[in-house]
C-alpha cells in the first residue's frame, strides 16, 4: 500500500511540474521555433510575448518560469477540495474551482472557454435558485482531464470511480465524449498507480469506449514516428480528440520523466493541456528511479499547501 501511495503523492507533484515546464511555450504552435528558442531545453522557458508572433497565442502575461497554466490551478481547485474535505465532494470541488476562478478568485491569468462557460453557467443557475450541477460547458477540452491526478491519488481503489470521475469532468466539461477520454485517462492513471509501464498503462485503457479505442489506435499506428510529427498530423491543439492520441503516443515512447516532458513541449501547442495527465503518469511510472522527476525541476515549482494535507490523506499521519 505503501508503493501505491507513494506513486500517488509523486504523480500529483509529476503533473504539477509537468504543466509548470510547459508554461514557457505554452500554445506556441511552431515547432522550429520552440526548438530554436530553448536550444534543447525547452522547460521553464520565461514566457515572451515576442516569440508568438504570427505562431500562437500568448496567454501568459506576467508569469516567471516555474508558474503554473490555468490547467495547473484547475489541478490544483481539485486537490484543495480534497484537503477540505478529506475526500471528492462535487459540491465542494464546484466551490474549490470557483474560489480559484470565479470573480475575485485567487487565479490571476488566462481562464479558458470551458471555464468560462462553466461560471456563467453557475450564475445563471444560481439566479434561478436551482442545484449546481452538471454545470459544466458542451465542450472536450483539456480542462476535461485536469482535475484527475488528485482525485485518482485519493480514490483509485474505489469501486465507484467512475461515477466520481465522470461527476468531476461534467463540472467544467458536460460532454459525453470528454467524459470517455476523461475515464480512459483515469484508467491509464490508474495503471500507473498500481506499477504498471507506462506502455502496460495505455493498453489498461483499450475496451472502454469505441472513441477512445480509435484514438489509441491512431497513437499506435503511429509509433515508430517521432511525437512530434504526430502532433503535427493529430492536432497540436486543446480538443482531446488530439491531445489524448498524442499523449497516449508520447507514453508509447517514454523512456524518461524528463526526456518525455521535454518531447511534449517541443510538440508545441497544448502542452500544458497535456502535460497534466502526461506527467502524472510518469511520476507514478518512475517513481523512485533514476527516471523520476529530476529534482532540480522540483524545486523550481511551488507547490501548493494543500498538496501536504493530501500526502497526509494518503498516509494517514
Amino acid at each position: 500500500m505503501n508503493s501505491e501511495n507513494n506513486r500517488a503523492l509523486n504523480s500529483v507533484i509529476g503533473a504539477l511540474v509537468a504543466d509548470a515546464a510547459s508554461m514557457g511555450f505554452h500554445w506556441l504552435y511552431d515547432q522550429v521555433a520552440i526548438k530554436t528558442l530553448s536550444n534543447g531545453t525547452p522547460e521553464f522557458h520565461a514566457p515572451n510575448a515576442k516569440d508568438y508572433i504570427d505562431k500562437g497565442y500568448y496567454a501568459h502575461e506576467g508569469k516567471k518560469p516555474g508558474d503554473y497554466s490555468q490547467y495547473g490551478v484547475q489541478m490544483i481547485a481539485m486537490l484543495d477540495a480534497i484537503a477540505k474535505h478529506g475526500q471528492y465532494d462535487e459540491a465542494q470541488y464546484i466551490q474549490a474551482f470557483r474560489e480559484w476562478f470565479d470573480m475575485g478568485g485567487k487565479w490571476r491569468g488566462y481562464i479558458d472557454k470551458p471555464t468560462k462557460l462553466t461560471l456563467l453557467n453557475a450564475h445563471a443557475l444560481e439566479a434561478e435558485d436551482k442545484p449546481l450541477s452538471n454545470l459544466g460547458a458542451d465542450d472536450t477540452q483539456n480542462p476535461a482531464i485536469s482535475k484527475l491526478p488528485p482525485l485518482l491519488a485519493l480514490h483509485h481503489e474505489d469501486k465507484n470511480l467512475n461515477q466520481l470521475v465522470e461527476s468531476a469532468v461534467r463540472v467544467t466539461n458536460n460532454n459525453d465524449a470528454a467524459v470517455a477520454y476523461a475515464l480512459a485517462s483515469a484508467a491509464i492513471l490508474k495503471a500507473a498507480l498500481s506499477g504498471k509501464t507506462p506502455i502496460e498503462c495505455v493498453h489498461s485503457a483499450k475496451g472502454l469506449s469505441d472513441l477512445t479505442d480509435e484514438a489509441i489506435k491512431r497513437a499506435e499506428e503511429r509509433v515508430l514516428k517521432p511525437s512530434s510529427e504526430v502532433a503535427t498530423e493529430l492536432g497540436m491543439h486543446c480538443g482531446l480528440e488530439a491531445s489524448f492520441p498524442v499523449t497516449v503516443h508520447l507514453l508509447l515512447n517514454a523512456t524518461s520523466y524528463e526526456a518525455s516532458i521535454r518531447e511534449n513541449i517541443l510538440c508545441g501547442g497544448d502542452n500544458c493541456g497535456r502535460a497534466i495527465l502526461l506527467g502524472a503518469v510518469l511520476a507514478a511510472c518512475y517513481q523512485g528511479t533514476e527516471q523520476d522527476i529530476p529534482r532540480a525541476w522540483e524545486l523550481k515549482v511551488s507547490l501548493p499547501k494543500s498538496l501536504l494535507a493530501c500526502q497526509r490523506l494518503l498516509f494517514g499521519k
